[in-house]
């Protein structure tokens, strides 16, 4: 059964020794037919949860946090 696979590079070095182990692991699985996606995360404009409570525009999330 062919599986779709999802990598997920966190490194910040965008040609670095991860990136190469990624291209091996991609050709190795795409080879006996899964399907390979990869997500260069120091690419993406991602800002996560700092525990402030101010972002959601929800009124009853925000007061879920423990922060307040």
């Amino acid at each position: 059964m062919h599986k779709k696979i999802c990598i997920l590079n966190g490194s910040p070095r965008i040609n670095g020794n991860t990136k190469e182990l990624i291209k091996y692991f991609t050709k190795g699985a795409e080879t006996v037919g899964h399907e390979v996606t990869c997500f260069d995360l120091q690419k993406m404009n991602i800002h996560g949860c700092l525990g402030c409570c101010n972002g959601s525009k929800n009124e009853d999330a925000r007061s879920l946090c423990t922060k307040r």
